[in-house]
């Protein structure tokens, strides 16, 4: 296959569900730019993530393998630099290699020497996520400013420079973590702010003769809720809709989610969440959608740069997160569910050779699929290591299904998820979750108990078992019969 020589600009959010976009059907909320790139590209309405949590996913996204094989299993453990990533695949084909922001391969936390929980972060604690320049190339980046919720590193250097300190504001591990306040920092030194302009440094930077790519990471908008001003007051928490609930829902969950919904003070996100009020809902929702919308900004400003340096008619421009945000639904915030306002992720994929006109396309995939289709995209061949599949042929067959279900992995438990139906195994807890998505697309019956649904639950768990038993690393391949 012949190699296009694009430019690949890969823009991430952290936490950010598919719904909280415009071009994904939000009427409230102000995503232009965002919106901009779908109409110009393919919007993938059911594309999920492999581990519905910031680490494992990103893991993923880098090497196109699921997160039980390629080894960052959960967040605090570390991605094996023997794997290989889209980035070291790149850097290979002659693309200059180059990142910004949240790439979360490793801790950020140290564990505190107590050995009991983190309940006091401070600079002892905090790891600085900068490489080294004899680390170079970092998992395959030539080129890397790195920066983390804990905001220590490269950016906490800047904010001192400009008289702030990056303990000034609330960070991934401040209490409580559902609280809504105004950044500290203002919009020109705030941490989004800061991760575009270093992206848009590197695109202006760049020697055209090569190409590109360049993996802009935001960091929000992750929890806590504290966009700058004035994206803190752009929506009005009495213009939110009210979460997604059916009173008494939560006494048909696993039990893993009933003690979510009502532990209090065990844990940075023990916040209470039984006790919320709808006005508290929706004042989370609206600060919420302030850092959505200074995400969006911030594309704007990358696409202008990009269209300055005269890039931007050979740049292929993906969009998506690592995963999504409970944001009220089912009266849940965070993450650390399998519902799909946490594992639905969006994916926005904009060519440079034609204008899909903002196409969408249900194509059943998932994050591993990621790196497949930029490299199918630019015409080279995908590593054998890869368990994903490139989404390439949606762009010229509307029909292509990649696949029938998909596999979501989190901690112990394991999802299969297919167009109309969603169950997870719970392991040893005594009830899972069963949903009929064609009849409850918002997933308030948990149809587990039901015996009506006994012969679905069946089906659904030998699929289910069969996707996990053959979830395994394609490394090494057999080179013999026997």
């Amino acid at each position: 296959m012949k190699m296009r020589d694009w430019n690949i600009v890969l823009i991430t959010a952290d936490q950010l569900r598919a719904d909280a976009l415009g071009c994904y059907g939000n009427s409230v909320i102000k995503t232009p730019h965002i919106d901009a790139l779908a109409g110009n590209g393919i919007c993938f309405d059911q594309v999920f993530t492999a581990f519905p949590v910031c680490s494992p996913n990103r893991g993923s996204m880098a090497t196109g393998r699921y997160p039980s094989v390629h080894g960052l299993r959960r967040n605090g453990c570390v991605l094996p630099e023997t794997e290989l990533t889209l980035m070291e695949v790149l850097r290979r084909h002659g693309w200059h290699t180059c990142g910004s922001g949240k790439m979360h391969f490793g801790p950020q936390w140290r564990k505190p020497p107590t050995g009991g929980p983190l309940v006091d972060p401070s600079d002892d604690l905090a790891v600085n996520p900068q490489p080294d320049p004899w680390q170079l190339p970092w998992y395959g980046f030539e080129e890397v400013v790195l920066s983390e919720d804990n905001r220590v590193g490269p950016y906490a250097d800047y904010l001192s420079q400009h008289g702030y300190s990056h303990w000034d504001d609330a960070h991934s591990f401040s209490y409580p973590q559902h609280q809504c306040v105004r950044s500290v920092y203002p919009e020109e030194h705030h941490q989004t702010t800061w991760v575009a302009d270093r992206a848009i440094a590197q695109i202006e930077a760049h020697d055209t003769d090569s190409p590109l790519f360049c993996w802009c990471s935001f960091v929000h908008p992750h929890h806590p809720f504290n966009p700058p001003a004035p994206f803190d007051t752009l929506y009005d928490p009495k213009d939110m809709p009210l979460p997604q609930w059916r009173e008494g829902e939560d006494l048909e969950w696993p039990e893993h989610y009933r003690r979510k919904f009502s532990a209090k003070g065990t844990s940075h996100e023990a916040i209470g969440m039984c006790d919320v009020s709808d006005e508290e809902w929706q004042t989370i929702k609206a600060f919420y959608y302030g850092m959505v919308s200074l995400i969006d900004k911030q594309v704007g400003r990358i696409v202008e740069s990009l269209r300055g340096r005269g890039m931007l008619e050979k740049t292929l421009i993906v969009f998506t997160s690592d995963h999504g945000e409970m944001l009220g639904d089912h009266h849940l915030v965070f993450k650390g569910t399998t519902f799909d306002e946490v594992t639905r992720t969006p994916l926005i994929v904009s060519r440079p050779d034609e204008a899909h006109g903002g196409q969408r396309r249900a194509a059943l995939g998932n994050t591993v699929d990621l790196m497949p289709t930029i490299l199918d995209l630019c015409g080279i061949d995908v590593p054998k290591s890869v368990q994903g599949v490139s989404l390439r042929p949606a762009f010229e067959q509307e029909t292509f299904t990649p696949r029938e279900a998909t596999l979501i992995e989190f901690n112990e438990f394991r999802t299969i998820r297919t167009r109309n139906t969603s169950l997870t195994w719970h392991g040893c807890q005594k009830r899972g979750e069963l949903y009929d998505l064609t009849n409850d697309p918002s997933c308030s019956h948990n149809l587990w108990d039901s015996p009506e649904a006994d012969e679905l639950k069946r089906s659904l768990l030998d699929q289910l078992f069969h996707l996990v038993s053959t979830n395994f690393d394609p490394l090494p391949l057999r080179l013999g019969a026997c």
